[in-house]
């Protein structure tokens, strides 16, 4: 049967343009996948990762007596507490007091302790890794800080560990602060005390261990990164069979399937902006795409639901006019709803770090796609499918009457 285009109006007058530009989205996708695949973290794909920062040593310290002696770092403020058979003592080393190195150091000299000066660096600017809290011996405990002066650059850091071959060194922060994110792969057998020694000594060697400060490190091995990609695979998959089940039923078949094309399409379509912006995959990644998947398919129902309704009401009208006018009814709760989750969202892709940061991007543009597919692909499929299984105006009347009961 030749379809008259000239009836259909509204959002299904633009269904060729919106298919083609998300079939054009897809490919390009598909593409990148198996041209460059998938830029995997390490929970996805096993490796190790560490976050190091380049600062130089303000003093180093050590505590030649007997009682519990411990330094910690709360909130950039050094705090020494020294327990002993008279109590409890905590000296906060506060910036507006000790302003620099110096005074912490002739402080502590005054405590008991052996405090010896390297370089004047400003109190608030105390690096903290994995070295705090440290309990003080008879050996030295070198304390870092942060300085605008340290010359080093990720071209550094990648020659360096250039011996270790594929490596991922990405700047965290601005420039100036000397942090760098360093991800390596690892052999089957390979521990984390393997990978942490092979990186720690290129980077002691090139820059000194007394000014390389470990601030967080990460390991995945090959069984478990493969059997987490696995079990999250299977969690989207059944998802996605539960959310078809629960609309097939609530609704009927034609409008289910119509959904889950389009929940498809959200998740080819995130899928297809990593592999574009070369964005990390990983568990957060998981977790975007089943919020989104959430959102989308909410959005979708209410759609569809009032298209249910308008066919009651509507009796003269044929059923792609009612699905056109169902879209129009829905899309001042569509923009609001999702420019609100947005103005909530976007500030943590811009301002934000790490993996919060990642999920945010990811998000922002789930959301945006997802507000796409329910307004414009899934009307378009509902219209298609309506031809191969027509949706009964008198038996959706008497199904909404039932429901209602």
């Amino acid at each position: 049967m030749t379809e008259d285009k000239s009836k259909l109006g509204g959002i299904l007058r633009y269904r060729f343009i919106a298919m083609g530009a998300s079939g054009l989205l897809i490919v390009v996708g598909i593409i990148l996948f198996f041209v460059l695949g998938f830029n995997t973290g390490i929970d996805f794909g096993s490796g190790y990762s560490e976050r190091i920062q380049i600062a130089p040593v303000g003093f180093t310290v050590s505590y030649p007596g007997t009682d519990n002696a411990v330094l910690s770092v709360n909130n950039r403020t050094l705090e020494l507490t020294i327990r002993s058979s008279d109590g409890v003592a905590v000296t906060s080393f506060t910036e507006d007091v000790y302003p620099t190195t110096a005074e912490i150091v002739d402080k502590l000299n005054s405590l008991g302790l052996d405090a010896v000066l390297y370089s004047e660096e400003r109190t608030g600017n105390v690096v903290t890794g994995f070295g705090f809290p440290a309990v003080l011996t008879s050996s030295p405990v070198k304390v870092n800080y942060a300085t605008d002066t340290v010359d080093v650059t990720i071209e550094d850091v990648r020659e360096a560990l250039a011996p270790l071959g594929s490596v991922n060194v990405q700047t965290v922060g601005s420039q100036s602060e000397a942090i760098y994110q360093i991800r390596i792969t690892v052999a089957e057998g390979e521990t984390q005390r393997d990978a942490e020694q092979k990186v720690n000594n290129l980077l002691f060697s090139a820059f000194g261990e007394e000014n390389t400060v470990v601030l967080q490190s990460d390991f995945v091995g090959p069984k478990f990164s493969s059997s987490l990609f696995r079990d999250s695979i299977t969690g989207l998959l059944i998802a996605l069979v539960l959310i078809l089940g629960y609309i097939a039923i609530r609704f009927r078949f034609s409008y289910a399937i119509s959904s889950i094309i389009a929940l498809f399409h959200d998740v080819l379509a995130m899928l297809s902006f990593i592999l574009i912006f070369r964005l990390e995959v990983s568990s957060t990644t998981i977790a975007a795409v089943l919020t989104i998947i959430g959102y989308s398919i909410n959005n979708t129902i209410v759609i569809f639901d009032r298209v249910r309704e308008n066919l009651k009401l509507e009796k003269g009208k044929s059923v792609d006019d009612v699905i056109a006018l169902s879209v129009r009814q829905s899309l001042t709760r569509t923009i609001m709803t999702s420019l609100t989750t947005l103005v909530a969202i976007v500030p943590l892709a811009i301002l934000g770090s790490g993996d919060i940061q990642l999920f945010a991007i990811n998000l922002t543009w789930g959301i945006i796609a997802g507000a796409y597919s329910s307004n414009f692909l899934a009307p378009a499929f509902l219209h298609y499918f309506h031809k191969i299984m027509p949706i009964d105006k008198e038996k959706e009347k008497k199904e909404e009457e039932y429901s209602l009961v």
